[in-house]
């Protein structure tokens, strides 16, 4: 009987250790896991950035940490040299901004600067319909899960239908096409739409 408590003890430990590694991972803006690398990606950049090192490839920033490397969230105010592919400009001359994965950029004489998301964030969701679409997260998406979701649905809906809520110039006949694809996109991701 001692022998059965010990190892139940054994595994019940075992498991908690497991659960902790697992929590303790770090998360990207998305909030996925991403376990430590041995080495970088060969095209990666350092960046030193408020007395700190991280190390930047195609729109991820890693940190050196007990010998490798970890993948982080994008330091508010770190300057980068090019934007990673597939992202998203909102907005038009100086005042527009950049999106891709959950990170925000601004341009800067240095490159493009992370930021926090942008006050005309939502603005814009409410302009490509997003926001008059009553969504909800079946699911148990994160706001910040939805928020992506809603972004990558507008790049999808905007290439699919033609349609640009964020461009002036856009044929606004397309408008309830690119609702219905906007619909179509959100509820493929586990979102009911009305």
């Amino acid at each position: 009987m001692s022998r059965v408590i010990v190892f139940v003890f054994m595994a019940a430990l075992l498991c908690l250790s497991v659960a902790a590694s697992a929590e303790a991972q770090p998360r990207n803006n998305r909030g996925e896991a991403h376990p430590p690398q041995r080495s970088l990606p060969n095209s990666n950049r350092r960046i030193d950035h408020n007395g700190s090192t991280y190390f930047y490839s195609a729109g991820r920033f890693y940190r050196q940490q007990n010998g490798l490397y970890v993948y982080i969230n994008a330091p508010l105010g770190a300057i980068v040299p090019a934007l990673p592919g597939g992202y998203v400009t909102v907005g038009i001359g100086a005042n527009s901004y950049f999106y891709n994965a959950g990170v925000y950029y601004r341009r800067s004489q240095a490159g493009y600067v992370v930021i926090d998301e942008p006050q005309e964030a939502q603005k814009v969701l409410a302009s490509n319909g997003a926001e008059r679409l009553i969504v909800y997260p079946a699911a148990g998406q994160s706001d910040e899960q939805k928020s992506q979701d809603k972004y990558e649905c507008y790049e999808w809906a905007s290439a699919e239908t033609g349609f640009d809520p964020t461009d002036s110039s856009s044929d606004s006949l397309l408008g309830a096409d690119y609702q219905r694809a906007m619909s179509a996109c959100l509820e493929a991701r586990d979102y009911v739409v009305k």
